[in-house]
C-alpha cells in the first residue's frame, strides 16, 4: 500500500472513530466536532513527514486554513463565555 493511500485511510478511520465517539458521548456542538477533527488531521499529517515535498506543501496550506478556522471557533466560544 502506498503512503498516500495509507494517509487517506488513517484520516478516514480517525474521522469515523472520533465522530462516532462524540456522537455516543452526546456532544451536540458543531464547534467541538470541527475542533476535534482539525486536531486529528494535524496530528496525522505531522506523522507523515515522508510525503512528497509538493504534497507536503499543499497539506501544510490546508492545515493553516483549518487551524485558522479552529482559532475562529475558539474565539467564538470564548466570546460566548465572556458575554454570559
Amino acid at each position: 500500500m502506498r503512503i498516500y493511500n495509507r494517509y487517506i485511510l488513517y484520516l478516514a478511520i480517525a474521522a469515523a472513530v472520533l465522530n462516532t465517539a462524540l456522537a455516543f458521548a452526546g456532544q451536540e456542538g458543531l464547534g467541538v466536532y470541527f475542533a476535534v477533527n482539525v486536531i486529528a488531521y494535524l496530528v496525522i499529517t505531522l506523522l507523515y513527514v515522508y510525503l512528497n515535498p509538493r504534497a507536503r506543501r499543499a497539506l501544510d496550506t490546508i492545515g493553516y486554513i483549518l487551524f485558522s478556522g479552529f482559532l475562529v471557533v475558539v474565539a467564538i466560544e470564548v466570546a460566548g463565555i465572556l458575554s454570559g
